[in-house]
């Protein structure tokens, strides 16, 4: 399927009245052309002595680079023991009108060091109302070791036959109240049961576990509430796959899109696939696999997909990249416009296991759900452990802490000395442009608004210090001026400054 911005030309209306600077789809590339002595254009094509000339640019973006920013890490919120399982991975945050609501996999006590460990692990609940302090409510919904005084919600006895690890949890805002609420998880599949789904669906079976006495598939369960699962019975499609996978319903395309681990010449990828029917899933396609800029030992492991809070449009990953020489975890950032088209940012992994010695010197692993955090932060959870990814493991291990930035700032437009650049015409509501960004002592930001008087440069008052939600002013005047609904081609000029989103209210 194209993408839904698939030759889309400017002007650009912006879904979510903001631009993010993730990527460059909304800064112009600019244009040049040859001038002769008089500034007249010089015709590429002709029969004359070409005159001595000079290049002239036009909105070119000059002196500017994106910078994936590293995140910040508080000390553990969640615990093993506060948990009542071994868990190493951040299961999925959601924050849902006010409360932090919280699905983690657990490996039972009982099956580490056999067989079952990892394949039919426990999901737990939590919520908080800060993101600090947790509770653990005792739900009562599903009976283990006895009793049903516990947080469990899926996996488990709920799963007996596929079993359940590497899932997660979204809201589906299209389906009826019975299923509002979806998990999407790695199971397995006897042999009898894959040869009853080959009859249904011969061409849609990834062959690398074909040979195996279990095959993983991949498997979903609804829910009205996030508490009260049913499992559905058939698999969704029989692909290996393994932790995290994601799944999520796209509110532009209508869509049900999941991120999946997949393989590719014998190396972990990041594969992406898209259905109408929940039920229903096609063999994923690759997104992304270790190629010529990594190094030949680095495998990507795991995706942690997730959106930025309160767009549609700024989508965002946090590929975790497994570095076998190290035995190491450190995750990166990708960004996309549609979910489709993706690329990574500069700068690095986002986080790194922390000094040695330290509770998560060994691996550091993204949950998935990007939230808000209160102090005008966002952040997700990440798992840490002391150790390597591989290394003989006791328990209790492994602890959940956030991973944050400022608000907004997790990708920076940075004009390290000067810069400059101009923005493709926007449409978007409201009268005035506010910008989140840093300058040093030394430096500053500008805004030019193309073609209405009193907005240009030598009219604008230039902005310093650090500030997450500034307006620009013009003489001291904030209203842009321009025509209603009309668009607005916007001049930027930084020095030593970052820039990380413009809104407009």
């Amino acid at each position: 399927m194209p993408s839904p911005l698939h030759g889309l030309r400017p002007p650009y209306t912006l879904p979510s009245n903001l631009v993010y600077f993730h990527d460059w789809r909304y800064v112009d590339t600019g244009g040049f052309a040859w001038r002769g002595p008089q500034g007249e254009a010089v015709p590429m094509w002709g029969t004359e002595p070409v005159p001595s000339m000079r290049l002239d640019y036009r909105d070119m973006p000059l002196g500017i680079r994106l910078v994936a920013q590293k995140a910040r890490k508080t000390e553990p919120v969640l615990t093993p023991e506060q948990a009542a399982e071994l868990f190493l991975f951040g299961g999925t945050c959601i924050h849902d009108e006010g409360r932090y609501r919280l699905w983690y996999d657990c490996w039972p006590a009982e099956d580490i060091g056999t067989d079952r460990m990892g394949a039919f692990n426990l999901v737990r609940y939590a919520e908080s109302d800060d993101g600090v302090r947790w509770t653990l409510p005792s739900l009562g919904l599903v009976e283990w070791r006895g009793a049903r005084d516990n947080n469990i919600v899926y996996g488990g006895p709920l799963t007996p036959v596929s079993g359940y690890h590497g899932g997660c949890v979204f809201k589906d805002p299209s389906a009826p109240p019975a299923e509002r609420y979806k998990t999407f998880h790695l199971g397995n599949l006897s042999r009898e049961g894959l040869e009853e789904y080959r009859r249904k669906r011969p061409n849609e079976v990834d062959p690398f576990h074909l040979h195996t006495d279990q095959v993983p598939a991949l498997f979903g369960g609804v829910s009205p509430d996030g508490l009260r699962w049913t499992p559905l019975p058939e698999p969704l499609v029989v692909q290996t796959s393994d932790t995290h996978n994601v799944c999520t319903y796209d509110t532009v395309t209508g869509k049900y899109v999941a991120y999946v681990r997949s393989w590719f010449f014998n190396r972990r990828t990041i594969g992406r696939m898209e259905t109408d029917d929940f039920r229903r899933f096609p063999l994923p396609e690759e997104l992304f696999w270790p190629n010529a800029m990594c190094a030949p030992y680095d495998l990507w492991y795991a995706n942690a997909k997730t959106i930025m809070p309160g767009t549609t449009d700024y989508h965002v990953m946090f590929p975790l990249r497994w570095n076998l020489p190290e035995d190491r975890f450190d995750f990166h950032l990708a960004t996309s416009p549609d979910g489709m088209v993706w690329g990574f940012v500069p700068g690095g992994p986002v986080c790194e296991p922390g000094e040695p010695g330290s509770w998560d010197a060994g691996v550091a692993v993204p949950g998935l759900g990007l939230v808000p955090l209160p102090g005008d932060r966002m952040g997700i959870l990440y798992a840490g452990t002391p150790v390597p990814h591989k290394y003989p493991r006791r328990p209790p291990m492994g602890a959940l802490a956030w991973a944050w930035w400022p608000k907004g700032r997790l990708v920076a437009l940075e004009a390290p000395v000067e810069g400059s650049f101009a923005l493709h015409p926007l449409r978007f509501q409201g009268r005035t442009v506010r910008l989140n960004f840093q300058a040093r002592a030394a430096g500053y930001v500008q805004v030019e608004a193309g073609g209405i008087a009193g907005r240009s440069f030598a009219d604008c008052d230039a902005l310093d210090g650090d500030h997450l939600d500034q307006a620009v002013t013009w003489r001291g005047e904030a209203d842009l001026g321009h025509a209603p609904n009309g668009p607005v081609t916007l001049r930027f000029r930084l020095r030593a400054a970052q820039l990380f989103s413009i809104e407009f209210k």
